[in-house]
């Protein structure tokens, strides 16, 4: 098998077809708040990625519940990913990244996936992904953007980061025991072939 899809690696780990609740948490990004610059990614929307999601007034919990109500009566599902989706939800402080996180443990949640950049992650955020992991029985999966391998493309995104910071979250996340996701555009018009 060439390509193994990830709705079937669901299935296979769950037992069942598993569902991804987007989730929308007031976070923001160092690419946007003046750390690293104003303007954000190049490819990034002024909402993020988050245009589908419910309201970040909405509790954690009740965008969970609104969206589990609905996915679960149309399409006759019983589990579920929560997904902090919109932003870099690592730059947060850590008590408050945890507090969000805590509230995504509810039932029928088999995972949390935490979409973030590779430069806003260290060691304490792996800690508390790792304790919830433990303490809610859920999975974990850290999805990082790393977008391209190419440094000048890196630049030209206005991404802020290189490789180095990717590679280091994710040997940081291996020695956690927390599973990760690398986010990539392919075929960009800056790379070439080696760099896809």
């Amino acid at each position: 098998m060439l390509y193994y899809k990830f709705s079937d690696y669901l299935s296979r780990t769950y037992g069942e077809k598993v569902y991804k609740i987007p989730l929308n948490i007031p976070a923001t990004c160092p690419n946007r708040d003046g750390l690293i610059s104003f303007d954000g990614c190049a490819f990034c929307g002024e909402e993020g990625a988050g245009f589908e999601n419910l309201s970040a007034s909405l509790s954690v919990t009740e965008q969970l519940q609104k969206n589990i109500a609905y996915i679960s009566e149309k399409y006759n599902a019983g589990k579920f990913i929560a997904y902090f989706q919109n932003y870099s939800n690592t730059y947060l402080p850590a008590d408050v990244f945890e507090s969000y996180l805590k509230q995504a443990l509810v039932e029928d949640i088999v995972a949390l996936y935490i979409s973030t950049r590779p430069d806003c992650l260290n060691n304490r955020y792996y800690e508390i992904m790792t304790e919830i992991s433990e303490e809610g029985n859920v999975d974990i999966v850290v999805e990082i953007g790393l977008q391209t391998v190419n440094y000048h493309t890196l630049k030209k995104l206005n991404r802020g980061h290189g490789l180095a910071e990717f590679l280091d979250s994710v040997i940081r996340a291996k020695k956690c025991g927390i599973k990760t996701c690398a986010h990539m555009i392919l075929d960009l018009p800056m790379d070439n072939i080696d760099d896809v």
